[in-house]
């Protein structure tokens, strides 16, 4: 009976050695070998601090890679595969964008200049052209107006005379002819 609680107290912890290389401190070689707990199942920032404390380690300025014996990265997690001491996983601590070279972004000012050079002519271009073109636009545009106009006048003048046969009719009770409506 005693076994089942001891077992799954086994299960519930792994045991992971780490060998230790402060890459932040321009050091590349392995100065600590440690067998740290790690509970089965545990998020990756619980992971961190808990492998940060066992090395004495600040996580606000640097980061963790864990690599195994063939040189891979491999997650930080509660899942980590179980180790031994003879091939342990190697913990490098870098500070952040410690490997990131920067490059310079300046761009030469003749190129911008060029740039918008070419955009300010090519809007003059075209507004130049559309001053050219507004009279014949407004011309265009009354054309239309006055043919829109005279359709509605032919249609208002239909209606008008639709409208007056209707009322020339009367009713005596039946259709004589069929209505226009």
């Amino acid at each position: 009976m005693e076994s089942g609680p001891v077992a799954h107290a086994e299960n519930a912890h792994v045991a992971v050695w780490f060998a230790l290389k402060r890459l932040d401190l321009d050091d590349d070689r392995v100065i600590a070998l440690k067998e740290v707990h790690i509970p089965r199942g545990t998020k990756m920032t619980t992971v961190r601090q808990i492998v940060a404390h066992s090395f004495r380690l600040d996580i606000a300025q640097v980061t963790f890679k864990i690599r195994n014996s063939q040189g891979f990265l491999i997650p930080l997690n509660g899942c980590i595969p179980v180790n031994t001491k003879q091939m342990p996983y190697v913990l490098e601590v870098a500070r952040y964008f410690q490997h990131v070279n920067a490059k310079p972004r300046n761009i030469a000012m003749t190129v911008i200049n060029r740039s918008l050079k070419s955009r300010l002519q090519s809007i003059a271009r075209r507004i130049e052209r559309l001053e050219e073109l507004l009279p014949q636009i407004k011309q265009k545009q009354n054309e239309k107006m006055v043919k829109d106009i005279e359709l509605l006048n032919q249609k208002l003048i239909f209606l008008h005379k639709r409208m007056q046969m209707a009322e020339s009719y009367c009713w005596e009770g039946m259709f004589k002819r069929a209505p226009l409506w």
